[in-house]
């Protein structure tokens, strides 16, 4: 398993993550620090603008530089699998994100930020961290406690709480802002 074109893939694949997570970190606090009114919206969009890119930069090398690493394995254990979850939840994010980006460019023009926005970009985010913390947490355990981890014996049942938890707070989300 630990062979030359292994140990390529798996720099490649640390690469990824410090580019990705690194942009998302930097957007994240600077979302933050727009919450807290110690920035303004128009230099977080210009920030997010410029950490977007290197976003799916790191999330590109990581899904392709995994798929040659899984493949080294030989096997893909249960918490793989919810890590796989994971990644795949973070490109879907990203997309909504891509989605509601006019809706905050509308917001950088008017100076009016809706609380519906303020939603959905707070959802966004805890998905975004819930999804990148928990890929980069499965990682660590697998590189550095055991390469085969068989728990939990069935991964439905976390997978299917966690999008029921963000379904039903986006419903209700959606609900309850898009009246105000």
């Amino acid at each position: 398993m630990d062979t030359p074109l292994f140990y390529t893939f798996l720099f490649v694949h640390l690469i990824s993550l410090i580019v990705g997570f690194g942009a998302v970190i930097v957007i994240d606090t600077m979302g933050l620090l727009w919450l807290l009114k110690k920035a303004e919206l128009k230099f977080l969009v210009k920030v997010a603008d410029i950490t977007q890119a290197l976003v799916w930069t790191g999330w590109t090398g990581l899904v392709f530089s995994g798929l040659v690493l899984i493949t080294s394995k030989g096997y893909i254990d249960n918490l793989t699998w919810i890590k796989i979850f994971f990644v795949l939840m973070l490109g879907v994010n990203g997309l909504f994100l891509h989605l509601i980006k006019g809706s905050i460019a509308v917001a950088v023009r008017t100076g009016v930020v809706t609380p519906i926005l303020k939603f959905r970009i707070g959802l966004t985010t805890a998905i975004s961290q819930l999804g990148w913390w928990g890929a980069i947490t499965i990682g660590f355990l697998h590189r550095h406690w055991q390469h085969k981890i068989d728990w939990p014996e069935s991964i439905y049942p976390y997978i299917i709480a966690i999008i029921l938890i963000f379904s039903v707070t986006a419903i209700v989300g959606e609900y309850k802002f898009n009246k105000q």
